[in-house]
């Protein structure tokens, strides 16, 4: 009996798993879907009501900020979203329609606040999908995170007051 013990491929452990999870959730999802019809509630399933097209429900997102919302859809498609798109999502997802610039402007400050969400060439993604993602520095034509980008405040101020007024008339 020799040394014959083989060295475990912990790669092709971890896909294997991954995959068995993937097969998993859509099967949970499925019969989610299955008791939400007949239930009558898609959002009160533990999986916050996305469905495995991503399309959320009519109010997975009620109650929660943008960048909730936003942080909670983007973690349920597990990719990159334009700005645009994400839009919609959090719209479909019960929370009211906002200007484009007032969602970015929002974003961009949770970005330099929080990190929780980043900004990748105009996708929206989660900072733990991209551990190693460092922001271009002034130098190389961006934005650092020193500067305290008053212009983008001012604008958003600006649009948050416009929306204000639309709603009150």
């Amino acid at each position: 009996m020799g040394n014959d013990i083989q060295p475990i491929n912990y790669e092709a452990v971890l896909a294997d798993l991954e995959a068995r999870k993937a097969k998993l959730e859509s099967a949970i999802e499925s019969i989610r879907q299955i008791l939400g019809q007949t239930a009558n509630s898609p959002s009160g399933s533990p999986g916050g009501g996305i469905s495995p097209t991503g399309k959320p429900a009519h109010d997975a997102f009620i109650g929660m900020s943008i960048p909730e919302a936003a942080k909670k859809h983007l973690t349920a498609v597990r990719r990159k979203l334009p700005t645009q798109e994400l839009m919609n999502a959090l719209t479909d997802g019960g929370l009211p329609e906002s200007k484009y610039s007032t969602v970015y402007a929002i974003l961009r400050r949770r970005e330099r606040q929080v990190g929780d969400i980043i900004n990748m060439k105009g996708d929206w993604a989660l900072s733990e999908w991209y551990p190693n993602y460092r922001k271009k520095t002034k130098a190389e034509g961006q934005e650092t995170d020193a500067e305290s980008g008053t212009e983008a405040e001012e604008q958003e101020v600006s649009d948050n007051a416009e929306d204000i007024k639309a709603q009150a008339s």
